[in-house]
Order: C-alpha cells, then structure tokens, then sequence
C-alpha cells in the first residue's frame, strides 16, 4: 500500500469559493501593520507629551506640597537629634513613629512627667505639622499643664505664652485652613487669661496688657469712638517697610538721627520709652512738677521727641515700628485689627477678650466656603465671637497702670463697657441666621433655636447695665431690649411671661429691693453702688458716677424708710454722706489703685465729697505726688476744695456700731 500523505499536509476542502485570495490577506497583512505601527507612534508621541509635562509641573507640584506640608519641610528637622531626624526619613513608617510618641507621651502626661510629654509633643508635632490635633495637644500641655505646675507668676505666664505662641507662630503657619486652632487659640486667649478661673488669671492680665501697651501705647483719652479709630488708624496706614521708610522720608532720617545719639533705636526700645514717659492720659502739664536744673537723658530724649515740628516725622515712624512689631512678633494684621473694630467696636488691645475676638474672628473668616472642616469647631469657634464680646461689655474698658519693669505689679482693672452691646446685638442675629436659617425652627429676628438662650440670658444683663449707666441713649436701648424680649422670649403657651409685665424699672430694680431685707445686704448694695460711682468718676464717666451715686440713694431711701418706726438705731445706716466719704478714703489711699485714677477722681468729685476727706489725705497725697517718677505738682494733682474753712465749723450726725441680727440679747453662740 501507498503511504498516505499526512493530515497537515492536505489541502483544505472548503465548500464553495475560498473566504480571501492570496493577495488580498497580504494586502490586509499590510493595511494592518501600517495601523499598528501609526498606533505605536501615537503611543510614542503622547508617552513623551506626559513625560515633557510630568517634567513641567513636577515643580510646581512640589511647591505646593511644600505650603500645604504635604511633606516635611527639612528646616524642620534642622538642630534636631540625629536620631529624631532620622524619623523624618522614614516614609510610611513615619505614622508609626508618630503613634509611638504619642502614646508615650500620654502615659507620661498620667505619670506627671510634663517636661518629658512636652518634648514628645514637640516631636510629634515636627512629624506631623499638617495635622491640627497635635499642634492642640502641645499647646494645652504647656498652658495648662505645665503653667499649673510652677510656682511663681513668671514661670506660669511664660508657660501660657508658650502655649499661645506655639499655636500662634507654628501651629497656624503650617495649618493656615485649620479652624480648629483658630478656635484653641482663641480659647486659651478667653479662658486661661480673661477669666478668673486660673489662680494667677490677673497677672496673666497685667502681663498681657503690659506688653501690648509697650507696643501700642497707650490708649488716647477720647471724646468719641471716632478720636480712637483714628488713632490706630495711623498704625493701619504706616508702611510695612521700616528701613525704607527711614531711608525715603528725609525727616523720619533725620528724627532717628537724632535719637541714635541719645541711645534711643528705632524699635522696641523706642515705643517703651515713649509708653513710659509720653502717656497721653497723664496730661504732663497739669500734674508733674517743674523740671530739674540738672538735664538727664530722658529730658534729652524728651526734648527730641516732643519738639512741636517734628510731631508728624514722630507720629509716621512711631506707627511704622508699631506696624512692624504687630505683623512680625505678635502675628497681628493691623489692616484686621481695624475691620474688626469696625465691624464690634473701639477694642482694647491689652485686653485678653480682644485677642480672643481677633482669632476666632480670624477662624470664622477662613472656614467660610472651605469644605471638609469641622462643623463642630467651626460653629464653637463662632461662638467665641460672641462669648468675646460679651465679655467686652462685662470687663471691655481697662484701667491699666504698667509697670515695665515688673509687669505682674502693675495696677489693672476691668469694668463694664455698655459701647459692645449694639455689636453683639447684632452678630447673634447674624450668626444665628448664617449658620442656623436653614432649621425649621429658625424665626426672623432671633438668632435661631442654638443661640437663643444665650442671646436672653445676655440681654437681661445688658437692660440692667444700660438702665445703671444711666443716659438718655442708655435708657433707651435698655426699653428697646425690655421690648424684644417681651416679643420674642413669650412662655410655652405663647402669652408675654409675668417677669416682662411690668415697666423698666420695676424689672431691674425689682430683685435689687427685694434683696434689701438685712442689714448686712441693705449695707453691701448701697456701698456696692458708691464704689462703681468712684471707679466711673476715676474714668472720667461723670454722667455714669453721677446715675450710680442716685441709685445708692435709692437703695438707700428704701432701707431708711423699712427702718423709720424702729426703736432704737441697732438697723440704721450710717447718714449716706458718711458712707460715701469712707469709700473715697478707702479709694484714694488703697496701694493697688493706680495714681493717676486717683488723680481723676479728685479732680471729679463735687466739692463737698472732697472737703470731707481733705484733711485726712493730704498727707497721703503729699507723699503719693512725692513717689511718682517724675514727681508730681501736689497743687495740681490734689489741690484743696474751697471752702474749707466753712466746712471745718460743720458737724455729721453718726450712729452707732449696729448689732448682729441674729443673736438676741442675753445669748452667746453656743459650741
């Protein structure tokens, strides 16, 4: 048999004509590589596109990841151990260095050792500079932590500033878009140094206070608002450039000139001689004594500064150094500073409050259409706008003395402020309506459900400062509130609340006189009046003095008559002339009141309050002009009320030593 050629090598039978001649698959043989090699080409092309792209944005890029410290900027890791350096290094095992110390320092927070916490912190913190919570935690480590730790007013203050400025000058610088510590800020600024709840709350205060008035100096004595905004808008406008200034402006030149040979730079040193020794309120003409023969220094840097000419060429580089100092030390943006005014009111910046206001307001501004925030913080952190300014309207105005050499032996003392309450006013209905108008709940004219009970329980305040102050435009606002609340504070079923149904008056003085049923309380709320009157007098708040010495009368009037049928004197007041002359003496001789508020109330006293005192406390005020740096003319810081004579002729009727309420004659305290 033949052998049979093998399956592979027949020839396929297809049924019919074949699918493609010869010619025409190699003619798509080609047609298709023809493509293919196009497609490679294209490939080639875009591939190198990317790559010149890649190329292009590659820095760029970097810059941004750089501002948004998406990765470690190497200066953070210059000076550091070699060791913590290395962690920096370490990519994705960087997490698990940053979760080691902060466990560590945790348990080292629990174990009491905060200095060793403290620089764990620092190393987390230089780990993970994007990452807001760790920049919190330090913070808090150092002013609350360790600040309670110490045991000396400078040792706590400088741990509370740590605290501030590591959020201030760090934590924000890196997390710009973080409202979270816009809000921590805020809340060490409001809480650890304006309130009272720190057993150190008030040097904190004359630190603070001190500083800024060495920036600032102080404030000047106005008239109106306007006089201040004014003043600080010099600061606003000066120009950013110290040294180009000094090099343009031929008199500012000339002015530093001049100060260089006297020993005085144009800087720091500059605005604390000038807050030392050209105070506006201490109206120098009126209350110090003639000069000495013999001419010191500062009577050289005096006389430089104070020459009438060059005013303007001292005015322009006082504002630039002033400028200079806020944006560059105290991260403070005047061109801010002056909205804010604008927007709340004359601000003190030696107040904590103030600064608590800036940086929450600072928060408020830059969360505004930033998504991924948290609503929490965003929210809290707009409360402190109006937690800040109620405090402004409870503690706003200052009465500062400084002491720069000592800060913490400064005088201070914060009162009430009635200007903040129009502002505050409005940004709870502002604030209510931005972030609560949407709740269904939400009314027109409230500030919505979340801030209302607030917004009532400040409002019953401010009707009682308003109507106290005294004023045609104060009793006004005070009927205008008394209004609101009547309209939109009504009880369940809708009707105005019994405590509304009455007239102003009645409102405010209404718990006051039903307080005066002791002796002891009649005492304590008459002299409580008599005391505000002397701080208002002190101020130069005739007006308010003048409101608040009618209410002690009041008060007083009341408890007289409850007290008319008694039979022997045992629950009477003193006459109110007597009380009122003890207070003054207590005033004017008490070492934590600042000379110059004494000063002030001498000089606002009506005649006869100051003919019962004179003999008394001339030679304390003697001795007080005497002390004073330079010393004081004693006639025209104190000089004596006329008609002394007269009233030395005069007699006041006194009443005897009261005897306690509670214990009946014949009795002894039982043990």
């Amino acid at each position: 048999m033949g052998s049979t050629p093998p399956i592979m090598d027949r020839p396929k039978v297809t049924s019919g004509k074949p699918a493609m001649t010869m010619s025409q698959h190699l003619t798509a043989r080609h047609s298709a590589q023809r493509r293919e090699g196009m497609t490679q080409l294209i490939a080639a092309v875009l591939a190198l596109g990317c790559l010149i792209g890649a190329g292009v944005l590659i820095g760029p890029i970097n810059r941004v990841r750089k501002e948004r410290q998406f990765v470690i900027d190497p200066e953070s890791f210059r000076g550091l151990p070699p060791d913590i350096a290395l962690l920096g290094k370490l990519g994705t095992f960087r997490a698990l260095a940053i979760d080691w110390a902060a466990i560590r320092a945790d348990r080292l927070k629990q174990e009491g050792k905060t200095y060793e916490a403290l620089e764990l912190h620092k190393t987390i913190c230089t780990l993970a500079p994007r990452y807001p919570q760790v920049w919190v935690n330090a913070a808090w480590n150092m002013a609350y932590n360790i600040s309670v730790a110490q045991f000396t007013p400078e040792s706590r203050w400088k741990w509370v500033r740590n605290g501030l400025e590591l959020l201030r000058d760090r934590g924000i610088k890196f997390n710009p878009k973080s409202v979270t510590l816009y809000k921590e800020l805020s809340w060490i600024y409001w809480h650890k140094i304006g309130d009272f709840l720190d057993d150190e709350h008030l040097n904190y205060k004359r630190a603070l206070a001190t500083e800024i008035e060495r920036v600032l100096g102080a404030p000047p004595v106005t008239l109106e608002d306007k006089e201040y905004y004014d003043w600080f808008r010099k600061i606003v406008d000066a120009p950013h450039d110290l040294d180009a200034l000094i090099d343009t402006d031929a008199d500012v030149a000339r002015l530093v000139a001049k100060l260089r040979d006297v020993q005085l730079a144009p800087d720091e040193m500059l605005l604390e001689f000038v807050a030392r020794y050209l105070r506006p309120e201490l109206q120098t003409a009126e209350l110090v004594s003639e000069s000495p023969d013999s001419e010191t220094l500062t009577d050289r840097r005096l006389g430089i500064l104070t020459v009438t000419d060059e005013q303007a060429a001292t005015q322009r580089l006082l504002s630039a150094i002033r400028s200079k100092v806020l944006r560059e030390r105290l991260k403070l943006n005047p061109e801010r500073m002056n909205a804010l005014m604008e927007a709340y009111g004359p601000l003190d910046w030696r107040n904590a409050f103030s600064h608590s206001l800036y940086w929450s307001a600072e928060g408020d501004r830059i969360s505004q259409g930033h998504e991924n925030l948290n609503r929490n913080d965003q929210i809290n952190n707009a409360r402190f706008i109006l937690f800040g300014l109620q405090k402004q309207i409870m503690k706003g105005r200052i009465t500062l003395w400084p002491d720069f050499d000592d800060p913490f032996s400064a005088y201070i003392e914060l009162t009430p402020d009635v200007r903040y309450i129009p502002y505050l006013f409005d940004a709870y209905l502002r604030f209510g309506k931005q972030y609560f108008g949407d709740d269904e709940r939400f009314i027109e004219g409230t500030p919505g459900p979340n801030f209302m009970t607030g917004l009532v329980s400040n409002m019953q305040n401010w009707i009682e400062l308003l109507y106290l102050e005294g004023g045609a435009q104060n009793l006004e606002r005070a009927e205008n509130y008394f209004a609101y609340l009547r309209e939109f504070n009504r009880a369940a079923d809708g009707s105005v609340q019994a405590r509304y149904q009455k007239t102003l008056a009645e409102f405010v003085m209404g718990d006051l006189y039903d307080q005066l049923q002791t002796y002891k309380a009649a005492t304590a709320i008459v002299r409580g009046f008599i005391q505000r009157a002397l701080k208002q007098f002190s101020l130069g708040l005739r007006r308010a003095g003048t409101t608040s010495l009618r209410r002690a009368k009041q008060a007083f009037d009341i408890w007289q008559i409850a007290t008319k049928r008694d039979l022997n004197e045992r629950r009477k007041l003193q006459p109110l002339v007597v009380q009122i002359r003890d207070e003054i003496e207590i005033y004017l001789t008490h070492p934590r009141v600042a000379p110059l508020y004494k000063a002030r109330l001498w000089k606002n006293l009506p005649v006869l309050q100051r003919q019962m005192v004179w003999d008394r406390s001339r030679p304390y005020f003697e001795r007080l002009c005497e002390s004073q740096d330079p010393a004081w003319s004693f006639a025209r810081a104190f000089p004596q009320p006329p008609g002394m004579e007269g009233f030395r002729k005069t007699e006041i009727k006194l009443y005897g030593a009261p005897r306690r309420e509670d214990v009946e004659l014949g009795k002894t305290h039982k043990r």
